[in-house]
């Protein structure tokens, strides 16, 4: 089965870019607001996240992408964020309060388009590791062997387990 990421963004030519970027390594699902976010999220149909942090087209105030950061927390869904108002106080109550996996700058990536896709595939090369060291600890707790359940399994928040960050 393919890994699904869900893009969030009310700029369709983003959301195009980022599909057209990522579609041939994982199934991409894009959508333009907070409330319909939310429905994928409610479906966990999304592994990860990319989120724009403003959803406004029209309101320069606009944060419904930090209102879904919490919301992704909550549920325990890793994000990344992606936005063109990379200001240092949301990059760091992004990380800190929310625990995202990176936080890019729009400006950024429009010169380097590989660079999303490689943040993505790192994402799940470690769910990966984590959903696998989750399988060997329940087939050993099958077993009826002493299992223990460290920390490390959790999958959720990535951030943690990055060894650049």
């Amino acid at each position: 089965m393919r890994k699904r990421v869900l893009v969030v963004d009310d700029v369709p030519d983003w959301r195009a870019t980022l599909q057209d970027i990522l579609r041939n390594d994982f199934e991409v699902k894009t959508v333009d607001s907070y409330q319909a976010a939310m429905e994928v999220v409610r479906e966990r149909s999304a592994e990860l996240v990319i989120v724009d942090l403003r959803l406004s087209p029209t309101d320069e105030e606009d944060r419904q992408g930090m209102e879904l950061l919490k919301q992704l927390a909550e549920h325990r869904i890793n994000a990344i964020v992606l936005t063109g108002y990379p200001e240092k106080e949301l990059r760091e109550e992004a990380e800190e309060k929310y625990k995202i996996f990176e936080f890019i700058d729009k400006s950024i990536l429009a010169k380097n388009y590989q660079y999303i896709r490689d943040v993505v595939r790192e994402a799940f090369r470690i769910l990966e590791r984590k959903e696998k060291k989750k399988t060997e600890a329940i087939q050993a707790a099958s077993a009826l062997q002493t299992v223990s359940f460290p920390e490390d399994l959790s999958s959720w928040p990535l951030q943690k387990y990055r060894k650049d960050k």
